[in-house]
């Protein structure tokens, strides 16, 4: 005999983001502009959609070259989540407003390598000058969603194409080769045909060292050992703790360049660019709020750290 007392089990509720997608494609009766305030792609949008039809066993949009227009089910739905994301939408933004002790908070999210090696470090200095606010740092590879999640500002590691946002770019990304100096120290003359004898490291580019070793016009030597690293950060202590040489990202061993707690072997080699950069993005409406605008142009005053590649090389013992 059942339970009497037990709870119904509850009908699992559809993807959150595909709710979504359809309230934004819904709200614009295209995919293409709901796909433009997302940041996603068109082709996303349909995908959720399409998945969010099928779940609920009924069609959400008729669909002709011309027009997209809901139908009297997704009129229903389209009714109803309009009501529940405008309150989503009305409490996020109350509650990212400043605290009863007169703070406001910023809430940033970054992908963690670059938060631990670049934006800690000198987030002390910022926290100095602006004592009336608060900062939040959420360390992720994943993409958040402004409209939904409690951040206001991203620093994102990409090509920089961000729909939607405004964004403006810290800095191109380059790879370098380091390694401690007490490693560099056991050889006089450092030559690219000595790498066959060191344990080569790398991070989640499994082709970077082939890729370096081709802009010098040689091939990877067939007996030179690698290790892979996929968290940067780690790869970085890892060439710090004499392990081995690194090929890293040029933001991430900055600082240990300019302390002495790495050095590069080959000075005098250019970087070898990543084609990729970091970039500080935001809706166009969290620049309304005074701390928004102030950590970004903080951010963009101490991304010069990341560009100053000449100096750190001056300061660098040359080695032929």
């Amino acid at each position: 005999m059942p339970n009497a007392d037990r709870p119904a089990r509850a009908e699992p509720l559809p993807s959150l983001n595909a709710l979504l997608a359809f309230e934004v494609a819904a709200r614009h009766s295209s995919f293409t502009r709901a796909a433009a305030e997302l940041g996603v792609t068109q082709t996303a949008i349909s995908h959720q959609v399409r998945a969010l039809e099928q779940q609920l066993g009924t069609a959400l949009f008729r669909r002709s070259p011309q027009r997209l227009t809901l139908t009297q089910e997704g009129q229903a739905w389209a009714a109803e989540l309009s009501v529940v994301f405008a309150r989503l939408r009305d409490a996020h933004r109350r509650l990212r407003g400043p605290r009863a002790g007169g703070r406001d908070v910023v809430s940033v999210s970054i992908i963690p390598s670059f938060g631990a090696r670049w934006l800690v470090p000198r987030l002390g200095r910022f926290l100095q000058e602006q004592r009336d606010v608060e900062v939040r740092i959420s360390a992720s590879e994943r993409l958040v969603d402004f409209s939904l999640e409690p951040v206001d500002l991203g620093i994102r590691y990409g090509g920089g194409r961000y729909p939607g946002l405004v964004t403006a770019k810290l800095a191109d990304d380059a790879l370098v080769v380091v390694a401690a100096p007490a490693l560099v120290a056991q050889r006089a003359h450092w030559q690219p045909a000595d790498l066959a004898h060191e344990t080569l490291l790398h991070d989640d580019f499994p082709e970077a060292w082939v890729r370096w070793f081709r802009a010098r016009g040689r091939a990877l030597p067939a007996s030179a050992r690698q290790t892979q690293l996929t968290d940067s950060a780690m790869l970085v202590e890892a060439a710090v703790r004499a392990q081995g040489i690194g090929l890293a990202r040029w933001s991430l061993v900055v600082d240990e360049l300019v302390l002495g707690r790495l050095v590069l072997p080959f000075p005098r080699v250019a970087p070898l660019a990543t084609g990729l950069a970091y970039y500080v993005v935001t809706p166009r409406e969290n620049l309304k709020r005074r701390a928004v605008v102030i950590f970004r142009d903080w951010l963009l005053r101490e991304a010069v750290s990341l560009r100053e590649r000449t100096l750190v090389r001056e300061r660098t013992p040359a080695l032929p």
